[in-house]
């Protein structure tokens, strides 16, 4: 089971703009990853146990594997931005895929299911607001 200081052993994260790069051996300084699916994610092996580069990146940030799926705002599952993710709320299932995030007029509040969701980037962290019937409603609570 990977720990914390284990990856902070192998990789280094830079949260401003996602990318991991391999600390020791013949990779050192070389950007880590490679693509895992069609839909973009990237993964990364350590220790002879796959991992996607998300839930590292949350693991790397928030000091503990994430309990749910780990969500891309922009909707581009290589971007692995600290800003660009947010923890979802369904356990991770291999046939779960993310509900399509439509971008509003209204600089984070997003449109998913017929609902609104409203977040806001503090200090390189991107929070969960709530999910709005309304994007009035979602664009208020961003403010």
């Amino acid at each position: 089971m990977l720990t914390q200081k284990r990856l902070r052993q192998v990789l280094h994260y830079d949260p401003k703009t996602g990318i991991f790069t391999w600390i020791k051996g013949d990779r050192a300084g070389e950007v880590a990853g490679t693509r895992h699916d069609d839909r973009g994610s990237l993964k990364v092996s350590i220790d002879n146990e796959r991992h996607l580069l998300h839930r590292l990146a949350w693991f790397w940030m928030a000091g503990f594997m994430p309990r749910a799926n780990v969500e891309h705002v922009d909707g581009d599952r290589s971007n692995n931005r600290w800003a660009n993710l947010l923890e979802g709320q369904r356990m991770q299932k291999p046939t779960h895929r993310a509900p399509r995030r439509d971008v509003t007029s209204v600089e984070g509040v997003w449109s998913v299911g017929g609902k609104f969701v409203a977040t806001i980037a503090a200090d390189g962290i991107v929070l969960n607001l709530g999910d709005f019937a309304t994007s009035e409603e979602a664009r208020l609570s961003a403010q």
